[in-house]
C-alpha cells in the first residue's frame, strides 16, 4: 500500500533549507571518515533543521535494516553488498603503504624482502584475524610478512602508526593529507576496492532521499 500510493500521488518538491528529515545511514569507521566527513559541511549548509545519525551495524544486516526502514543509506564495498538493494559507486579505492613521519623504512618504497620484515598492523573487521588480502598476494608469491597487530578500526591504527615503528597497508583516501604519517608505494599490488552507495527499492524515487544521495555523491567525487 506504501508502494502504491507513493507511485500514484506525485512527488512533493524537496527543499532542502526547510526540512526536517532526520536521516539514518549505516557505515563503519573507514566511511565515516571518506564519506560521511566530506558531506557533513555541505549537508549542515544545505539543510540547516536536518539531523544525521550514523549507524554501525554488521554487513549482514544491512538489507533487513533497510527493508524495515531502520536505514535510509549504507556504505560498503561493491564486493560483497546485499544484492537486492539498489546501488551506486561513489569510488574505487587502492591500498598504500604507511608509517609514522620520518619512518627510517619508509623513506623510499622498500624492496619486496624489506616490506616482509617491516613489522606490520593490520584491520581485521571479524576481529583477531592475522591474514588478509596482502597476505593473500604474498602467499601466491611463496612469502609471508610479519604482522604483529590486528585491530577492529582504521582509526585506532592510524593512530598506532604515529606512535610506534609499525606500518600498515591502508586505503589510501584514509591517510590524504596527514602531516603525522609517511605514505609511499608498496613494492607489490595489491587489489583495490570500489566503495558503494546502498538503499532500498522504496526509497529509491523519494525526492528527499534523492536529494541526500546526490549529495554524497557530489561531496565524494
Amino acid at each position: 500500500l506504501e508502494a502504491l500510493d507513493r507511485a500514484v500521488s506525485p512527488a512533493k518538491p524537496f527543499d532542502p533549507q526547510v526540512a526536517d528529515n532526520i536521516w539514518r545511514v549505516a557505515a563503519f569507521d573507514y566511511g565515516e571518515s571518506t564519506i560521511v566527513q566530506p558531506s557533513l559541511l555541505g549537508l549542515r549548509t544545505a539543510a540547516p533543521h536536518s539531523r544525521l545519525a550514523v549507524i554501525e551495524t554488521a554487513p549482514s544486516r544491512i538489507a533487513k535494516q533497510a527493508e524495515l526502514g531502520e536505514i535510509d543509506l549504507a556504505f560498503h564495498t561493491r564486493e560483497g553488498s546485499p544484492p537486492n538493494l539498489r546501488q551506486r559507486i561513489l569510488f574505487s579505492e587502492r591500498y598504500v603503504l604507511v608509517g609514522r613521519a620520518g619512518h627510517p623504512g619508509l623513506q623510499k618504497t622498500p624492496s619486496l624482502a624489506q616490506f616482509c620484515m617491516l613489522e606490520h598492523v593490520m584491520v581485521s573487521p571479524d576481529g583477531g584475524g592475522f591474514f588478509g588480502v596482502t597476505d593473500n598476494v604474498l602467499a601466491d608469491a611463496g612469502l609471508s610478512r610479519r604482522v604483529v597487530l590486528s585491530v577492529p578500526h582504521f582509526l585506532f591504527v592510524m593512530s598506532v602508526l604515529a606512535s610506534s615503528e609499525l606500518v600498515a597497508m591502508l586505503p589510501s583516501r584514509l591517510v590524504r593529507n596527514n602531516s603525522a604519517l609517511q605514505v609511499v608505494e608498496p613494492p607489490v599490488e595489491i587489489p583495490g576496492f570500489e566503495m558503494a552507495m546502498l538503499w532500498h527499492e522504496r526509497s529509491h524515487r523519494d525526492p528527499a532521499h534523492q536529494w541526500l544521495r546526490e549529495h554524497i555523491v557530489a561531496s565524494v567525487s
